[in-house]
């Protein structure tokens, strides 16, 4: 009997453990949405969408595209957009030329818009 109580408390314990790690997990990982509707107004207000739509490659990779090749790749998309690292999307040189130049926006953004920007892109899926 004692072992049959001893393994109902030992599997509850384990239970509640697993949950409760679980919902922290998602709630450390869920972004506000107040950032992605900062960052879509400055994506678009930064001409972002003359090269990049949401889902459609246009000049430049899809929104879509660019936040999936980085979560796959755990990219630092930050330290793209401030000219720290190469890109990991499209390595064409006549691309990279084109998006090197619209960098000197990003690069001068403050950090919380750059994290609302990053907010934005990688909700896209």
């Amino acid at each position: 009997m004692k072992k049959v109580i001893f393994s109902l408390a030992f599997i509850v314990c384990v239970s509640f453990l697993i949950v409760s790690f679980t919902e922290k997990k998602e709630i450390l990982n869920t972004i506000p949405q107040s950032s992605i509707d900062k960052g879509k107004r400055l994506f678009k207000k930064n001409a972002c969408t003359g090269c990049h739509q949401e889902k459609t490659k246009v000049i430049g990779p899809s929104v879509k595209d660019i936040a999936t090749k980085y979560k796959t790749e755990k990219g630092d998309l930050i330290a793209f957009l401030k000219g720290k690292n190469k890109p990991i999307v499209d390595k064409d040189p006549g691309q990279i030329a084109i998006m090197n130049a619209s960098l000197g926006i990003t690069k001068n953004m403050k950090a919380v818009d750059l994290k609302a920007l990053y907010d934005y892109i990688m909700s896209i899926k």
